[in-house]
C-alpha cells in the first residue's frame, strides 16, 4: 500500500490523549512514552515502572499523564505474544506514538476514561506523512488490546505503510504508529474536545 494511497483513503488519523498533556505537546510536541522518558529525565524506577511494565492505573508523573494498559493482563500478553518477552513488547509499544484510522475508533477509547478529560488530535495524514513517512508502521490489530483482540503478535506485526497488504476492507489496519517524536504536530493537527 503506497503512502499516497492511504493518505487517500485515509485522510485524517486520530490520537486521543489527555487534555492536561495539552501544554506538553505544545513546548515538545507529540512523544513517545519512552521519548518523554528521555526528556524528564526520569529515574531508573520510574522508567521501568512506565516502560517496560504494564500500568494498571493512570501514571501521573511530570506534569504528563500515561494512560493505563487495562486491556494487556500479563496473562493474556504471555499466550498471545510471538519471540517477545512481556517486557520487551511493553517496551516497543511505549517506543511508539499511535493513532487510530477513524474518530469512531478513538472517541470509543475515550468512553472508557469519562472521568477524565480528554481531547482528540486529528491529524492531516498527508502532512504527517510528508515529514515522517520513513517512521510509520500499519499495524493489522489493536496492539496494545489483549483482552477484544487475543491474536498472535510480535515484532512483525507494525509493518511499514509501502509493504501493508491492503486488497480489501477486510485488510484495514487498525492502526498507524509513528516511532519519533513530531514536534510540529499542532501545526497539522485540530484540537477537537471529546465530549
Amino acid at each position: 500500500m503506497d503512502v499516497a494511497t492511504f493518505t487517500q483513503q485515509f485522510p485524517a488519523l486520530y490520537h486521543l490523549t489527555f487534555a492536561q498533556n495539552i501544554p506538553g505537546i505544545e513546548r515538545h510536541g507529540l512523544q513517545s512514552p519512552a521519548a518523554l522518558a528521555d526528556l524528564h529525565d526520569f529515574t531508573p524506577e520510574e522508567r521501568e515502572a512506565t516502560l517496560t511494565t504494564r500500568r494498571r492505573c493512570i501514571q501521573d508523573l511530570h506534569n504528563l499523564s500515561l494512560r493505563d494498559q487495562h486491556t494487556a493482563p500479563e496473562a493474556r500478553m504471555k499466550s498471545c505474544l510471538v519471540r517477545i518477552t512481556i517486557p520487551d513488547w511493553l517496551a516497543l509499544l511505549n517506543s511508539k506514538i499511535f493513532f487510530f484510522l477513524s474518530q469512531e475508533k478513538a472517541l470509543r477509547l475515550a468512553e472508557g476514561y469519562a472521568d477524565y478529560k480528554s481531547v482528540l488530535l486529528e491529524v492531516d495524514t498527508a502532512a504527517l506523512l510528508a515529514s515522517h513517512a520513513p517512521h510509520a508502521t500499519l499495524c493489522k490489530l489493536s496492539s496494545g488490546d489483549f483482552l477484544h483482540n487475543p491474536r498472535p503478535r510480535g515484532r512483525d506485526s507494525f509493518i511499514p505503510v509501502a509493504d501493508y497488504a491492503y486488497k480489501k476492507s477486510r485488510d484495514t489496519p487498525a492502526e498507524l504508529t509513528i516511532d519519533v517524536p513530531i514536534p510540529h504536530i499542532l501545526q497539522i493537527a485540530t484540537i477537537v474536545p471529546v465530549a
